[in-house]
Formats: C-alpha cells, structure tokens, sequence
C-alpha cells in the first residue's frame, strides 16, 4: 500500500488522498474549512496519471471531488499484471519471450520484462529489437536470444604439390592428337622440389550458450608430415626432395626413388622412359621407344631399334639396331652383341659375343672377348685400344678399326685452345690499360679513372684464374691425347683382309690374313706384332 497527500499552502484548503489497494484505487477528497479552496480537480488527475492509472472513472472522480466528503471510494478496479514468460530450450541455446495481457491487463513494461529475463539467467546474444517484437505483440512466442556455437578446430592436412593421378595417361599434343609412347607413367623432381605441405590444425573458438556458459572448441588433430626416403623438411612444414629422382607416395608417405624398375618391357603399355636416376628393365626396349636417363640403364633383354642414353649401360641379351636405334653411354657400356647399331661410350664398349655391321665408338676401348670374339663388318673406333678373338670375315666384308682418336676430347681441345686465345686477349688489353692509369697521377686522378683502374684490377684478377684453369685442362687433354697416339688394336686369333686400321694418322688396309696380331703406330707407319 502507498499513499499521497497533497497538502495545500492553506491548511484550511481542501485536500485529497490515494490509496492503491488489492483491489483496486481509492480516492478521499477531504472538504475545505473556513472558506478554504476546494480541491483542484487538475490536481488529481495529474496524479493519477503519474501513477499510470488510467482506467478510472472520471465521473466518478468529479463527483468524488465534488461531494468531499471525506470517504475513500474505489475509482479504479486493480489491473491484472501481464504473464511474463522466459522460455529456455533445453539445450540452451534459444530463449523466447511470450507476454500475455488478459483483459484489462496493463501492458508489459520493458523494465518488468528485463527483470524477468535477468530472473530466468538468460545473459547472452540477446535481442533488443525482438524484446520490443515480444512486448508489442501479446501472445508471441518470439526468440529473442541465441547461443552462439563453437567453431571447432580445423584438422591439419597435407597439399601434395606433386601429383601420381595421372601418371599412365597419354600424353596429349598441342593439336589433340594423343602420343602413346609419353605415358607420363613417372614423376620426377629435383633436390629442392616442393613435395607436399602441411597446413597445421586451429584451436578454434569458444561458444556460449543463452545463460552464458562457455561451451568449448574441440581443437583440430595434427598430423605429421608424410617424410618418406630421400625427403627433407625445408620451409617450416614443407617437404621437399633431397635427391633427384622418381616421386613416390605409398601409405600417403612422400618418397624420392633414385631408380625405375619396369617389370616388363618398354612398349605402349610404358611409353618412354626419361628419368633423372637409374632405370631398371626387366623385359626389353621395343623398336621406337627410348629410355634416357641420368644414372645407369640395365636391360634384362635386348634393344631392338630403340634408343638408350645413361650413364653406365648394361644390355644383357644384346642390341638389335636394325639400322635405326642408338646406345649412348656417358661412361661404360656392356652387352651380349651389337648389330646393325650406333652404339658409343665415353670410357669402355664391353661385348661377348659379336660386333655386326655396326658404328661403334668408345674414349678408351672397344673390348670383344668372348668365345667368338667377333667383329665384322661397321666401323669401330676407340681412342686407345680395340681388342677382339676375330676381325673381319672370309668374305673380306669392308669393316674398319681406328684408334688414337676420341672425338670429345678433340673437340674440346680445339674449343679451349680458341678460348684461351680469346682470354689472352682480354688479359692483355686489362693489363695495358691498367699500366696507362697507374702511369696518372694519383693524387690528381679523377673519381672515374680511379673507379675504372678499381674494376680493370678486378678484371685482371678474374682473367688471370679463368687462363689458369684453362690452361691446365688444356694441358690434361694435350696428355690424354698423346698417350692415344700409342694405341693398339689387339686380335687374338684371325685379322681377315678387308679389314681398314687406322692408327692415328696412318692407315693399312689388310690384304692378308693375320693370326694373332698386335698392330700399333711406329716410325711413321702401322706395324703387325705378336699378340700379347
């Protein structure tokens, strides 16, 4: 219960009471005495609407002032209060608002649904402008609050920057057609080559639900980076290549090969091989196929009029040119036989068996030396020696064995004897002008002269170290060279006529047959020894 009394400056004036019951509003209005002033009737109906009441009867509250009779009379019955309800889903993360105003209800106020809402716990994500909604439409259920989710961490993974999906597929050409002997059946990286990268798990972010509560991220599993043979870590995270070779991921796990097997033949069903390692050939190389590679190539079967590069060679059953394939080997190369083929090394060509109407070249020697040991019909070159069981046939087919020469060596020889000269040259002009500015004075010498004199000295310095070095590989050709001049073709059993030696310079044709037979350079012609 509260009340208020309006007093007047002249206590003999009339006053007024309110009083708010359970029931309802009740107004006294107390007469004036001694010629007082009545009550003013503004007076109290501004009151009343301080107080928010505004449903009483205002006949009856004039009369009430007019009668004064000092007696509470109920204007205004009780107003029912709104239904406030704050309702919580039972995960938590919703709250709705519904306001029921039944009757002459007075109308929710935003301070009384606050305090509901503080009452109910609800203290997160919640929504003014669906507050208001809720008060300005009775009845509602409006949400007026949601929880926020949390953002689960994100699991690490691996980018794989090189990729074995389309290793098998033909290569396509730029006018559509598809080439079947590039099958892309291989992928090759360098040392340094970026494999794969892991871009790390999150932790991810809290959520809350209404009431405010933390609801925790799950943070994201990490993985390890998928390391395999030959793999390093490079950049923080990042997997690169240690060696050159053939990628591999087997389990997921990143591996660099140094070395292809190939289980069957080099066909259509492999295409061509080209490989920065050494390559392993279980079957044989079909005609029109090749295989290069960086490291060495060991063929189970033969090469038939297919093409083979690498560093060490090794063809088991034996080379079948047909007057089209070529074998190089940057070092050594050894077979069974060789016939209608180009075949050169650039240290030893090794056979067993037979050398057939084939070009031939070795940077050292050319070695037939099995049970036939035979060499018929091509030419064969070797720059110090060529050593066969027989040379030629019955049938004096043309065949021609030279030494002393080793192709590469010579043209380096002259490449470098120009360079040096062109050096020389370069030397001479630094040093002239260099001797013209050291002549200046120096005390007087202009800053570009002086900066001149500064980049000749560096030029000088560079000159004289670059003709060092070429000198001196000059040199070792120069050596290897003459001791080529001392080169000997060695026939263990028959030297047919029709058989060309050339040694060096010299040349004899064989007219009759040699047995057992050691010819080399001497006193300006080609002499026939005993073999050794």
């Amino acid at each position: 219960m509260s009340e208020n009394i309006n007093v007047l400056e002249n206590s003999t004036d009339g006053y007024f009471q309110v009083l708010l019951q359970e029931d309802g509003c009740y107004l006294t209005v107390f007469p004036p005495r001694d010629g007082g002033m009545p009550v003013d009737e503004a007076l109290i109906f501004e009151d009343l609407n301080k107080r928010e009441i505004n449903h009483c009867d205002k006949v009856l509250v004039q009369q009430v002032i007019r009668e004064a009779a000092g007696k509470s009379i109920l204007i205004a019955p009780a107003e029912a209060e709104p239904v406030i309800r704050v309702l919580v889903s039972r995960d938590k993360m919703e709250a709705a608002l519904q306001i029921e105003v039944q009757g002459s209800a007075r109308p929710a106020l935003q301070d009384k649904v606050m305090e509901q809402i503080a009452k109910s716990g609800v203290t997160f994500g919640i929504d003014a402008d669906a507050i208001h909604t809720a008060i300005n439409q009775p009845g509602q259920e409006i949400i007026f609050a949601r929880g926020q989710q949390p953002i689960h961490g994100n699991n690490a993974y691996i980018k794989y920057f090189v990729s074995t999906e389309n290793q098998g597929r033909p290569l396509e050409m730029a006018d559509g057609r598809v080439d079947f002997k590039n099958l892309n059946l291989f992928t090759v990286v360098q040392p340094g080559d970026l494999l794969a990268q892991k871009y790390p798990a999150t932790q991810g972010e809290q959520g809350f639900n209404v009431l405010g509560q933390v609801l925790p991220a799950k943070p994201g599993k990490d993985l390890l980076l998928p390391m395999g043979k030959n793999v390093e870590v490079g950049e923080p995270n990042q997997l690169v290549a240690s060696i050159a070779g053939q990628v591999q991921i087997v389990n997921k796990k990143v591996s660099v090969i140094p070395l292809i097997e190939i289980k069957g033949d080099v066909d259509f069903s492999t295409g061509n091989i080209e490989f920065v390692g050494s390559v392993n050939i279980r079957g044989s190389v079909q005609p029109g196929f090749f295989v290069k590679a960086e490291g060495n190539v060991d063929v189970a079967g033969t090469v038939s009029g297919g093409i083979v590069e690498g560093k060490n060679v090794i063809i088991k059953r034996g080379i079948q040119g047909m007057s089209r394939g070529y074998i190089h080997a940057r070092e050594n190369l050894i077979t069974q036989f060789i016939e209608n083929a180009t075949v050169s090394a650039g240290n030893e060509v090794q056979v067993s068996e037979a050398i057939l109407h084939s070009r031939v070249s070795a940077g050292k020697k050319v070695v037939v030396e099995g049970r036939r040991g035979l060499i018929t019909g091509g030419t064969i070159s070797a720059g110090e020696e060529i050593r066969a069981q027989n040379v030629g046939n019955l049938m004096a087919v043309p065949t021609e064995l030279e030494v002393g020469v080793n192709p590469t060596l010579r043209e380096e020889y002259q490449k470098l004897r120009t360079e040096i000269r062109k050096v020389e040259v370069s030397l001479d002009q630094t040093q002239k002008a260099l001797t013209i500015l050291k002549a200046m004075n120096q005390n007087t010498m202009a800053q570009d002269k002086r900066e001149m004199m500064l980049k000749l000295t560096k030029a000088q310095f560079h000159l004289v170290g670059q003709l060092g070095n070429m000198r001196k590989r000059w040199e070792e050709i120069e050596a290897a060279l003459e001791e080529m001049k001392a080169g000997r073709i060695k026939v263990a059993n028959t030297l047919y006529p029709g058989v060309k030696v050339i040694i060096g310079t010299l040349i004899k044709p064989i007219r009759e047959t040699v047995q057992f037979a050691c010819l080399f350079a001497e006193d300006g012609e080609i002499r026939v020894g005993t073999f050794k």
